[in-house]
């Protein structure tokens, strides 16, 4: 294979790959506490019987992008932002403890759960919720509720609140966390959230725009390079078949 055919093939490739992501975390951006994903791109030299032969680009890692988005307030009971660092633990629905920072709780048969279904982890498991006037959820995660015909609130559990190294975490497909090698991160008393408010997406709609214009640009040009190629390829072909 020509060799600038091949690093156009390759830059072609990569620019696509980084147009997923970027097209994922544009879809993102109202998603309550996305973290964003984003590549690291490096050269890479290939050698040819002890001679370098070309340097290509190589999508090297995807990486997620941990910074705190924005928290907004919604007066709603059940909704509580992470304030700082930290994640809140619960039961994905393969049965696998998971993390996110999405904090917009719902009570399902009786149980706390996200949003998505997920069912949030209390001091020895499901945090179970009987029916109730009120609840609140205070900064330490400790959850309360004002049952029928009573006036104070009583302790129900807590939510675990936990604050893994997020070097040790990978994303998965359903947007969860999770700690590498199965394992599950302690109660972090540390942790506390803020009731009321959810945290706002880490994406900016802005800078991911201009990042999908510019990677639309280079895809554009490493296609076309390679269509001019190809053509010279072929025109150079037919001249050596005239001359024949």
């Amino acid at each position: 294979m020509d060799k600038s055919l091949f690093i156009s093939m390759n830059g072609a490739y990569n620019s696509m790959r980084q147009l997923e992501i970027i097209t994922n975390n544009l879809a993102n951006v109202n998603t309550t506490a996305f973290r964003a994903d984003s590549t690291f791109i490096r050269a890479h030299e290939v050698n040819s019987g002890g001679q370098q032969s070309r340097v290509y680009s190589r999508l090297d890692k995807t990486y997620t992008n941990f910074k705190q988005g924005n928290i907004f307030n919604t007066d709603r009971d059940l909704d509580v932002a992470i304030n700082g660092d930290g994640f809140i633990a619960v039961q994905s629905k393969s049965g696998r403890e998971g993390y996110t920072r999405a904090g917009s709780l719902q009570i399902r048969n009786g149980i706390l759960t996200t949003q998505t279904g997920e069912i949030v982890m209390g001091n020895g498991g499901p945090i179970n919720i009987p029916p109730a006037e009120k609840i609140s959820i205070s900064p330490d995660g400790t959850v309360t509720a004002r049952f029928i015909g009573e006036t104070e609130f009583v302790p129900v559990d807590k939510i675990k609140l936990t604050n893994p190294k997020v070097a040790e975490l990978q994303k998965g497909t359903d947007t969860l966390f999770y700690l590498n090698g199965n394992g599950t991160a302690p109660y972090d008393p540390n942790v506390t959230v803020i009731s009321g408010g959810l945290e706002g997406s880490n994406v900016s709609a802005i800078e991911t725009m201009t990042q999908l214009i510019e990677l639309t640009r280079q895809y554009q040009i490493h296609t076309n390079f390679m269509k001019t190629i190809a053509d010279d390829t072929a025109k150079i072909n037919q001249v050596l078949e005239l001359g024949r």
